[in-house]
């Protein structure tokens, strides 16, 4: 788990914030798509409804992606022709305030698709499964990832 250290900056946790909560909405959009893919391939009679539901849960994410890409082009970023982080205070402070708020709105909502995704009908194991794993307990994963981010937060010591 990250912990604030002594020396981190209010700059610092807002960067390790975004870097964290950017690669664990990146999984999750992976391994959604990737499960897509491969009831996709499948297409037997009885994964269609798990397929529709799956689509749903994804394009969900696309759009917490894209409202997170939003906050940084709005807030994170001094301007989007340098792509350089915010670095005065204030704009920092500011920063973080406002991952604070989409990330709680996003909290709700990333659980709610664990929930649709663990009430769907679950495909064949046999389906899912890759050489790494199971795609759909992966997929799960990754939910549950963005659902506790909290708690990394609350480890760097800036969110509720």
């Amino acid at each position: 788990m990250a912990h604030l250290l002594p020396h981190d900056t209010p700059g610092d946790v807002l960067w390790r914030l975004n870097n964290e909560y950017r690669k664990r909405l990146s999984h999750a959009q992976t391994y959604l798509d990737l499960l897509e893919q491969l009831l996709m391939i499948q297409a037997a009679d009885d994964i269609f409804e798990t397929l529709a539901i799956l689509q749903q849960v994804r394009q969900e994410i696309v759009t917490l992606t894209e409202e997170h890409r939003d906050w940084r082009h709005h807030f994170y970023y001094d301007s989007l022709e340098t792509r350089r982080m915010v670095q005065d205070d204030r704009a920092v402070n500011k920063a973080l305030a406002r991952f604070s708020r989409m990330r709680s709105q996003h909290e709700q909502r990333v659980y709610d698709l664990y929930m649709t995704l663990e009430r769907s009908p679950r495909p064949n194991a046999q389906i899912t499964r890759v050489p790494n794993g199971d795609l759909w307990v992966m997929a799960q994963y990754a939910l549950n990832d963005l659902i506790v981010f909290g708690d990394f937060a609350t480890n760097l010591g800036v969110l509720n």
